[in-house]
Protein backbone atom coordinates (compact mmCIF):
# COMPACT_ATOMS: atom_id res chain seq x y z
CA UNK A 1 0.00 0.00 0.00
CA UNK A 2 2.78 2.61 0.92
CA UNK A 3 4.55 2.15 -2.62
CA UNK A 4 1.53 2.46 -4.35
CA UNK A 5 0.98 6.01 -2.16
CA UNK A 6 4.29 7.14 -2.81
CA UNK A 7 3.90 6.16 -6.63
CA UNK A 8 1.01 8.59 -6.72
CA UNK A 9 3.09 11.18 -4.46
CA UNK A 10 5.89 11.20 -6.96
CA UNK A 11 3.15 11.36 -10.28
CA UNK A 12 1.69 14.17 -8.50
CA UNK A 13 4.88 15.35 -8.06
CA UNK A 14 5.82 15.29 -11.36
CA UNK A 15 2.98 17.85 -12.22
CA UNK A 16 3.30 20.13 -10.18
CA UNK A 17 6.77 21.00 -10.36
CA UNK A 18 9.01 21.83 -12.90
CA UNK A 19 11.76 19.92 -13.63
CA UNK A 20 14.11 22.46 -12.67
CA UNK A 21 11.95 22.57 -9.25
CA UNK A 22 12.20 18.71 -8.89
CA UNK A 23 16.05 19.30 -9.73
CA UNK A 24 16.12 21.60 -6.56
CA UNK A 25 14.09 19.27 -4.88
CA UNK A 26 16.78 16.23 -5.30
CA UNK A 27 19.54 18.90 -4.56
CA UNK A 28 18.06 19.72 -1.04
CA UNK A 29 17.51 16.34 -0.14
CA UNK A 30 20.72 14.43 -1.31
CA UNK A 31 23.80 16.04 -2.22
CA UNK A 32 23.05 19.55 -0.93
CA UNK A 33 23.09 18.23 2.70
CA UNK A 34 20.23 20.85 3.59
CA UNK A 35 18.56 18.66 5.64
CA UNK A 36 21.52 18.46 7.87
CA UNK A 37 19.85 22.17 9.51
CA UNK A 38 16.85 22.51 7.70
CA UNK A 39 13.94 20.14 8.37
CA UNK A 40 10.61 19.58 9.87
CA UNK A 41 7.84 22.39 9.02
CA UNK A 42 9.38 25.32 9.57
CA UNK A 43 12.56 23.74 7.47
CA UNK A 44 15.17 24.82 10.88
CA UNK A 45 16.79 22.68 13.34
CA UNK A 46 16.70 25.61 15.58
CA UNK A 47 20.56 24.88 16.20
CA UNK A 48 24.03 26.68 16.13
CA UNK A 49 26.21 26.05 13.08
CA UNK A 50 29.39 28.06 11.86
CA UNK A 51 29.17 28.01 8.24
CA UNK A 52 32.32 30.17 7.61
CA UNK A 53 30.65 32.63 6.89
CA UNK A 54 32.68 35.72 5.16
CA UNK A 55 33.81 38.59 7.72
CA UNK A 56 30.93 42.07 6.90
CA UNK A 57 33.16 44.90 8.32
CA UNK A 58 29.84 46.57 8.47
CA UNK A 59 28.36 44.20 10.94
CA UNK A 60 30.90 41.82 12.51
CA UNK A 61 29.39 39.35 15.18
CA UNK A 62 31.25 36.25 16.72
CA UNK A 63 27.59 34.58 16.55
CA UNK A 64 26.68 32.33 20.12
CA UNK A 65 29.82 33.01 22.01
CA UNK A 66 28.95 37.02 22.23
CA UNK A 67 25.35 36.04 22.84
CA UNK A 68 26.01 33.92 26.00
CA UNK A 69 28.57 36.09 27.57
CA UNK A 70 26.39 38.99 27.31
CA UNK A 71 23.48 36.70 28.63
CA UNK A 72 25.59 35.72 31.57
CA UNK A 73 26.94 38.69 32.71
CA UNK A 74 23.37 40.87 31.95
CA UNK A 75 22.70 42.12 35.96
CA UNK A 76 19.09 41.98 34.22
CA UNK A 77 19.41 38.07 33.54
CA UNK A 78 17.05 35.75 35.52
CA UNK A 79 19.87 34.84 37.87
CA UNK A 80 20.71 38.47 38.12
CA UNK A 81 20.62 40.66 41.39
CA UNK A 82 17.69 42.37 39.97
CA UNK A 83 15.55 39.19 39.15
CA UNK A 84 12.50 38.16 40.78
CA UNK A 85 13.43 34.34 40.72
CA UNK A 86 13.87 32.76 43.81
CA UNK A 87 13.56 29.26 43.84
CA UNK A 88 15.96 26.43 42.61
CA UNK A 89 14.31 25.21 40.17
CA UNK A 90 13.58 28.81 38.43
CA UNK A 91 15.93 29.60 35.84
CA UNK A 92 16.80 26.18 34.48
CA UNK A 93 17.76 27.59 31.07
CA UNK A 94 20.26 30.00 32.03
CA UNK A 95 21.41 27.57 35.02
CA UNK A 96 22.35 24.57 32.50
CA UNK A 97 23.62 27.17 29.14
CA UNK A 98 27.03 26.15 28.93
CA UNK A 99 29.29 29.15 28.01
CA UNK A 100 32.85 29.86 26.91
CA UNK A 101 32.72 26.99 24.54
CA UNK A 102 34.47 26.88 21.28
CA UNK A 103 32.22 25.65 19.47
CA UNK A 104 30.33 28.99 19.58
CA UNK A 105 32.64 31.04 18.00
CA UNK A 106 30.89 31.87 14.88
CA UNK A 107 27.99 29.88 15.03
CA UNK A 108 24.36 31.14 14.40
CA UNK A 109 20.66 29.76 14.61
CA UNK A 110 19.92 28.21 11.12
CA UNK A 111 17.11 30.27 10.01
CA UNK A 112 13.76 29.10 8.34
CA UNK A 113 14.11 28.26 4.81
CA UNK A 114 10.52 29.38 4.62
CA UNK A 115 10.21 32.41 2.62
CA UNK A 116 13.67 32.52 1.91
CA UNK A 117 13.56 34.08 -1.60
CA UNK A 118 11.27 36.91 -0.51
CA UNK A 119 13.84 38.46 1.95
CA UNK A 120 17.77 39.02 0.50
CA UNK A 121 20.03 39.41 1.23
CA UNK A 122 20.93 36.34 3.29
CA UNK A 123 23.05 34.96 6.22
CA UNK A 124 23.77 36.84 9.31
CA UNK A 125 25.08 40.28 8.56
CA UNK A 126 23.92 39.86 4.88
CA UNK A 127 26.76 38.85 3.38
CA UNK A 128 25.01 37.41 0.29
CA UNK A 129 23.17 39.37 -1.75
CA UNK A 130 21.21 36.67 -3.67
CA UNK A 131 20.82 33.06 -2.98
CA UNK A 132 22.87 32.31 -5.49
CA UNK A 133 25.58 33.37 -3.68
CA UNK A 134 24.97 30.81 -0.90
CA UNK A 135 24.84 28.69 -3.20
CA UNK A 136 28.51 29.17 -4.14
CA UNK A 137 29.57 29.42 -0.86
CA UNK A 138 28.08 26.10 0.20
CA UNK A 139 29.26 24.98 -3.11
CA UNK A 140 33.09 25.10 -2.22
CA UNK A 141 32.93 26.62 1.45
CA UNK A 142 36.04 28.61 2.85
CA UNK A 143 38.07 28.15 6.37
CA UNK A 144 35.83 30.23 8.86
CA UNK A 145 36.95 33.31 9.42
CA UNK A 146 36.59 32.89 13.34
CA UNK A 147 35.80 29.67 14.79
CA UNK A 148 35.66 26.37 13.84
CA UNK A 149 33.29 25.43 10.44
CA UNK A 150 31.63 22.54 10.60
CA UNK A 151 30.46 22.38 6.99
CA UNK A 152 30.99 19.84 5.21
CA UNK A 153 33.30 20.07 2.59
CA UNK A 154 32.62 20.67 -1.66
CA UNK A 155 29.64 19.87 -2.64
CA UNK A 156 30.24 19.69 -6.69
CA UNK A 157 27.55 21.30 -7.76
CA UNK A 158 27.04 22.44 -10.92
CA UNK A 159 24.91 26.17 -12.53
CA UNK A 160 22.62 23.85 -13.58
Amino acid sequence: MAAAVATKDIAAADKIFTETERNGLKLFLGQGGCLRCHHGTQFTDMQFHNIALPDNSAATDSGRSTATYTLKYDQFNCLGEFSDAKLPYQCQPLRAMEFDLPEQVGAFTSPSLRGVAQRPPDMHTGQFATLHGVLVHYNNPPEATFGTSDLPGPRNFTPQ
